[in-house]
């Protein structure tokens, strides 16, 4: 089994380098933007993939604890609405003990794991590829600078928190074009 293992790990291994290589490949053309154009295009990259993830992964079972979720939800807003409020309170109880708890638990966990794989997993292998690709020694190597840019002479930027800065940029970003684009196609259903 071991050998098994240590087998599969270095496949796995031999493909991530592969990738990695790849990556490079495409990026190589960009890097004479310079290391803070190449991770923000990267970072903004990243943040569009995770927004059309979000859009198209979808699990069955997700689907349907989330039917059976409101499903549950709405049985018990209707025990809320009895006649006699304590009977209602005591039958909302019920509901939750017997279904509702246990189906929120699941829906809730469904819809963690999928944001795991949708938006995390994302972010976390282009930082596992930038910490490989512009460390300090490569950053030096390439462009002269062990840094992605420094303001004036005590303020140096490094790739990560570069490249956290550009996600974060990148989330409000889609988040106002999104809303934009809605007020704007609202505006269009009115006329």
């Amino acid at each position: 089994m071991d050998a098994f293992l240590d087998n599969l790990w270095e496949r796995i291994l031999i493909g991530l380098d592969a990738l990695a290589s790849g990556v490079d490949v495409i990026l190589s053309p960009l890097e004479a933007l310079g290391p803070a154009w190449v991770i923000a295009i990267l970072a903004f990259a990243t943040v569009g993939l995770t927004r059309i993830l979000v859009r198209v992964y979808r699990t069955r079972r997700h689907d349907a604890l989330k039917k059976e979720f409101l499903h549950w939800q709405s049985v018990r807003e209707e025990a809320m609405k009895h006649e006699d409020r304590e009977k209602g309170k005591a039958m909302a109880k019920n509901i939750d003990q017997a279904k509702l708890n246990k189906v929120y638990y699941d829906y809730f966990f469904e819809g963690f794991m999928k944001n795991l794989v949708t938006t995390v997993l994302p972010i976390l292998s282009t930082i596992a590829y930038l910490s490989r690709t512009y460390t300090k020694e490569n950053l030096a190597a390439k462009f002269g600078s062990p840094w992605v840019f420094t303001l004036g002479t005590d303020f140096h930027v490094g790739t990560l928190f570069w490249y956290v800065v550009c996600v974060i940029t990148g989330f409000l970003f889609f988040t106002i074009l999104s809303a934009w684009m809605g007020r704007k196609k609202k505006e269009g259903e009115n006329n």
